[in-house]
């Protein structure tokens, strides 16, 4: 070997063992920040996980929103019913409004949010003629299971949650309003083969186009490197939470979906963009579909940012469907 030789092959396996070692030590970095983020976000660990109450009163904003829909919902205990079904062997619990009306919707709500979470939204719905169903979905509030699915089961639940309305509780029509990962949900309820005829209007709030693009800006709001924690969690909600995330999707599920819908963006959500709102609109199997744009509104706070743009939009389209 020349010495020419002896040098390129020193030099090769000095970048070899600086690439490796590299790449060891930012997993051995990002590595526990995706198994903490796993573990906090994706499943029930404790009694204290996703319980019932706000999700983060430290926010002033989003505390004022929940006792608002607390005081609403003390104003209507009366109306209240705590409810239960089983689904896919899981006990879910809820809360009814009965407001003497023919039709309900369903409210379901995204990650670490319960039934409490939509006494804030029950005002415009019964303004729109609809009984109000509040949900703790899976793994989350006073229901059952540990894992959450990203609406694959979630959406089966909604399909069991209807049934409920209509054959126990003589709901006529059934409409179905998902926030965030609540409106994968209903798109997965919206699809199945088996949903019946009375569920027959959608309205989606803040829905991403997918899961991977809204997964990262999460990430990136709160701070942690995104690459390559965002491919760690999601390999562990693939294992672990038996979920395709990169699959089971909006943009891939809207398509199908044929009844009425009405897609709330908000003006200033960072996560679930405006921009993606109008392309889910334009892949919208349904012949009666309307995006709206909320003003000066952030992601899950459409009503609470500007509530009579909000309360006229969807009580219009409520009281028409």
């Amino acid at each position: 070997m020349t010495p020419e030789q002896l040098t390129a092959l020193i030099i090769g396996i000095s970048l070899f063992i600086i690439i490796i070692g590299g790449i060891v030590f930012m997993l051995a970095y990002t590595m526990p920040i995706a198994e903490k983020l796993y573990r906090k976000q994706w499943t029930r660990n404790n009694d204290e996980s996703f319980k019932r109450g706000c999700s983060a009163p430290e926010i002033a904003f989003h505390f004022d929103m929940y006792n608002q829909g607390m005081a609403f919902r003390e104003a209507n205990l009366s109306r209240i019913k705590e409810v239960e079904i089983e689904s896919l062997g899981v006990r879910l619990v809820g809360e009814y409004y009965d407001f003497g009306f023919k039709k309900a919707i369903i409210l379901l709500p995204g990650r670490t949010e319960t039934c409490y979470y939509g006494a804030y939204y029950a005002e415009a719905f019964k303004n729109g003629g609809y009984n109000v169903m509040l949900i703790d979905p899976r793994a989350h509030g006073l229901s059952g299971g540990d894992k959450i699915t990203l609406g694959k089961e979630e959406g089966i639940d909604a399909l069991n949650w209807a049934k409920f309305l209509h054959d126990k509780l003589a709901n006529e029509t059934i409409a179905l309003y998902g926030l965030c990962g609540g409106a994968t949900a209903a798109c997965v309820a919206l699809t199945n083969p088996d949903c019946p005829k009375y569920i027959n209007a959608f309205i989606a709030d803040g829905m991403f186009y997918s899961f991977y693009r809204v997964y990262k800006r999460h990430i990136r709001d709160e701070k942690h490197p995104i690459y390559p924690v965002v491919w760690e969690v999601l390999a562990k909600v693939k294992k672990n939470n038996n979920v395709n995330p990169y699959t089971l999707t909006p943009s891939n599920l809207i398509k199908k979906v044929k009844v009425p819908s009405l897609l709330l963006a908000g003006e200033f959500d960072k996560f679930s963009l405006p921009k993606e709102t109008q392309l889910l609109l334009n892949k919208c199997g349904s012949s009666d579909k309307k995006m709206v744009l909320i003003n000066n509104a952030r992601h899950s706070h459409l009503r609470y940012d500007n509530k009579s743009s909000y309360d006229e939009t969807v009580t219009t389209f409520l009281k028409t469907h």
